[in-house]
This record gives C-alpha cells, sequence and structure tokens, in this order.
C-alpha cells in the first residue's frame, strides 16, 4: 500500500510530500509513524527542518494547525515551510488584478479618489482636487490637474509618467510631496524613488534605465 507521506532527502534538507490522493486523516497517521521512526533512528542532536508539500492539496487553516501542532510534539524537528502546487481562486484572481495594465478613461472630479489595482493607463481627466491613485505604477496620456498616487501604500518601485506642469501632487510608495517645477524636466517626466529614498525626477527616455525590471514584466522591448 503507498504511503500518504513521503520522505525525500537533499543537499538541501529534507522535504516531507504529502500525497494528494490520500485523506488528511491517513496523512496525519503516517506522519505521526514517520516522525516517531526519525526520532527513534536519530543519533545525534542535530536538528531537522522540514520543507512539506501538500502537491495539488490546500490545507484548510486547521489542517495547517494540526500538521504544526504534531510535528512540535518532537523537539529536534521542525516545519521550514508548508507549500502546495496551487492555489486559491481568489488569490489567483488578485495576483492576475495586480499584473494587469488597467485602461482607465473616466473623469475624477474634485474630492473623488479612484483607486486602482495594478498598473494604471490613464486617458480621462483628473480635476484640481481629483486623486488616482494606484497599487502599481501610473502612465498618464490624459489631463491631470489632480494627485497622482502611484505604488499605494508602500510599493516603492513604481513609477508615475506623466507631464507635471498641472499635477500639484505626486506620491510614489510610501514618498509624497507637491511638485516643484525646478525639480522635473521638460515634457513628459519618469517619477520614481531612486538609490537614496528620494522622489526623482528623470525625462522619458530614461524609463528602462531606473526600472529595467518594468520592460522585463511587461514583454516590451525598448
Amino acid at each position: 500500500m503507498q504511503q500518504s507521506v513521503v520522505l525525500k532527502a537533499s543537499n538541501d534538507g529534507y522535504e516531507l510530500i504529502f500525497r494528494q490522493a490520500a485523506s488528511f486523516d491517513a496523512i496525519m497517521v503516517d506522519l505521526k509513524t514517520l516522525l516517531d521512526r526519525l526520532q527513534a533512528d536519530n543519533t545525534t542532536d542535530k536538528q531537522i527542518s522540514f520543507d512539506m508539500g501538500t502537491e495539488g492539496r490546500l490545507l484548510t487553516p486547521e489542517q495547517n494547525q494540526q500538521v504544526t501542532q504534531l510535528v512540535q510534539r518532537y523537539p529536534m524537528f521542525s516545519i521550514h515551510k508548508l507549500s502546495a502546487d496551487v492555489i486559491l481562486t481568489a488569490d489567483a484572481l488578485a495576483m492576475v488584478e495586480r499584473n494587469t495594465v488597467h485602461l482607465v478613461n473616466q473623469i475624477i472630479r474634485n474630492g473623488q479618489v479612484i483607486d486602482i489595482t495594478g498598473d494604471v493607463l490613464f486617458f480621462g481627466k483628473i480635476h484640481e482636487g481629483g486623486v488616482l491613485r494606484a497599487t502599481g505604477s501610473i502612465f498618464v496620456m490624459g489631463e491631470v490637474a489632480g494627485a497622482l498616487e502611484a505604488g499605494y501604500p508602500d510599493h516603492n518601485d513604481a513609477v508615475i509618467v506623466s507631464a507635471l506642469t498641472t499635477v500639484p501632487r505626486v506620491r510614489v510608495g510610501e514618498l509624497l510631496e507637491l511638485v516643484d517645477a525646478d525639480k522635473t524636466v521638460a515634457g513628459t517626466n519618469v517619477v520614481y524613488i531612486n538609490d537614496i529614498q528620494a522622489l526623482d525626477y528623470q525625462p522619458l527616455d530614461q524609463l528602462k534605465r531606473v526600472r529595467p525590471k518594468l520592460f522585463t514584466r511587461n514583454g516590451g522591448h525598448i
């Protein structure tokens, strides 16, 4: 009969694999049996840490707790990480949302705050007192007289790409400041957090230099 828990050794340590087809009750029984045997065979004081994989099964929080509590009964053993080959549908949809460039074409009026998850390509109009806020980067092709906030609240690798002559305030990640015409460049600006953790302004042709990963992630070639 195939065991529901398989032990694999590697140069990096030990991995325990919970077979997807097995019931959770069977996994707990076989896991205890395996840990008892390993404890009996262990002739050193060396701590053993396990990577645990559940294949295509997602354990519930209660099941995770049961596994953790069982391993904690053995002073010589600990869990390094517990992972699965799948994720929840809601988590997958949220991941897609975060990595999508959203095309937004609307009017943001005084007092309005529009929140977007992911990157934004903005074609609309922001009135004075309006705010466009995104968890990712913001690329502006519309009219902006309000505030732009990229990487909200703390994604410091985000950028704002926009002309700033009519923009009163920008924010990238955790840094916010009033736009100073003496700091900006003519034409389209790339607003980003530089190596000394300050907001910086560069011309558009410097975008790939300051954020090369942006092009890798989106598959662009410039």
